[in-house]
């Protein structure tokens, strides 16, 4: 190549470096659900950033585990192959076990409640600090739903419980409760319940009711059961403490204000989504039963007692645990 060649090849090369957007930072929004909350979240989220910082940040979109499950997601975070991440809080307990807490049952009355103390400044404040010094910043928080039990055979009373083994989320804010009612609680990612549900490995799965309608369990079995009482799935909204160091201050401030902006209007939706996800439930031929009278009584006071007794058993938990027994006694009304 001739020196004036060079020069030209070099002079295109730098010219179109300079062209403004090129160096966007990109922002890779992973979820392991779709057509939910977390999913309208992170589409919400994207859009609002796009319009308040035009060419100042890129957020993609991966619903479904596109970016891996939330084991890989949470390490893609660590390493800065992914940057953000919106999931409920025990997903994330090997980082740090307090973040079980946000699922404690028995403190939260209902979806109302649940969206009053996902924006309590103490809570917040606690939460969004469990992951710092293990590199993840917590900068959103909305309520996802109550937990619902999707079963292979009905459960109409407290005691249809016994003997089954049932999907829960990874902590022990979700298997003791199980160990409770006689069940077993069996940890596993959501895109593996519906398999497991169909092959008989399990009899059925503890989540909200938008996890089921979404991933069609209504095609594998007939029965929901509700309780008064269990615990309160919250999203939390999490990104990479070194990504998010390094973005330009104007850029850091867009993305705070775009998650903090989104949290009233996620909250309304998630509480009408759930109560429309009862009716979708119903129009595929699905049953929904709920525990009543004594049983629905023991019902909440085993979990209840299931909550104390996980807290009891670590310090660290303990104090996190009774912060969120005055946060959710604060916000009751």
């Amino acid at each position: 190549m001739k020196p004036s060649q060079l020069s030209w090849l070099l002079a295109l090369v730098l010219g179109v470096a300079a062209l403004p957007g090129l160096a966007q930072p990109v922002m890779k929004v992973g979820t392991a659900t779709i057509n939910d909350v977390q999913h309208e979240w992170a589409k919400r989220f994207a859009a609002r950033v796009a319009k308040q910082a035009p060419g100042k940040l890129k957020v993609e979109v991966y619903p479904a585990e596109q970016l891996g499950n939330n084991a890989r997601m949470l390490e893609g975070l660590t390493i800065g192959t992914v940057e953000a991440v919106i999931g409920p809080p025990e997903f994330i307990v090997g980082v740090d076990p307090r973040f079980q807490i946000a699922s404690a049952p028995g403190l939260v009355k209902d979806l109302e409640h649940a969206a009053r103390l996902s924006q309590d400044a103490k809570l917040r404040e606690a939460i969004f600090g469990f992951g710092e010094a293990k590199g993840l910043k917590g900068i959103g928080l909305v309520v996802y739903g109550g937990h619902t039990y999707a079963t292979r055979k009905p459960v109409k009373t407290l005691a249809d419980f016994q003997g089954m083994k049932i999907r829960v989320l990874a902590s022990p804010m979700h298997t003791v409760p199980m160990a409770k009612i006689g069940a077993t609680g069996v940890a596993m990612p959501p895109s593996e319940a519906v398999q497991a549900i169909a092959s008989g490995a399990i009899d059925g799965a503890r989540t909200g009711i938008t996890i089921f309608t979404t991933f069609k369990y209504y095609d594998l079995v007939k029965d929901i059961t509700m309780a008064d009482g269990d615990g309160m799935i919250f999203s939390l909204f999490y990104v990479g403490k070194n990504w998010f160091d390094r973005l330009p201050k104007d850029a850091q401030k867009v993305v705070l204000e775009a998650a903090t902006a989104l949290e009233p209007e996620m909250n309304r939706y998630t509480i009408d989504l759930n109560r429309k996800a009862e009716d979708v439930w119903k129009s595929h031929g699905g049953q929904i039963n709920r525990l009543t009278g004594r049983d629905q009584a023991e019902f909440q006071k085993l979990m209840r007692t299931a909550g104390e007794e996980v807290a009891q058993k670590d310090a660290r938990i303990k104090a996190a645990y009774e912060l969120m027994v005055a946060r959710a006694k604060a916000t009751s009304r």
